[in-house]
């Protein structure tokens, strides 16, 4: 696997319920985009990757990011992908 692309996403929120994603999917903000146009409010990420888009600790668990709010954090920072 490549540490160039972003965290992998595992779970997607849809209609109140976390659902698998649909297939092996990597946020940055292109899919970050998509996601949100799709009605995708929030993701749940690989929790090796937790640390590197958070800064925080990671846990043992995946970890929970609004769309809205990682794209807003990308666009700030001025980053064209989030480093892995």
């Amino acid at each position: 696997m490549s540490r160039a692309g972003g965290a992998r996403i595992v779970e997607i929120y849809v209609n109140a319920h976390w659902q698998p994603a649909p297939a092996r999917r990597y946020l940055d903000p292109p899919t970050a985009r998509d996601l949100r146009r799709e009605g995708i409010t929030m993701v749940r990420v690989a929790p090796s990757f937790w640390s590197r888009l958070s800064g925080r600790a990671k846990g043992l668990a995946g970890r929970d990011i609004s769309v809205a709010r990682y794209l807003a954090t990308a666009t700030h920072r001025g980053d064209a992908s989030i480093p892995a």
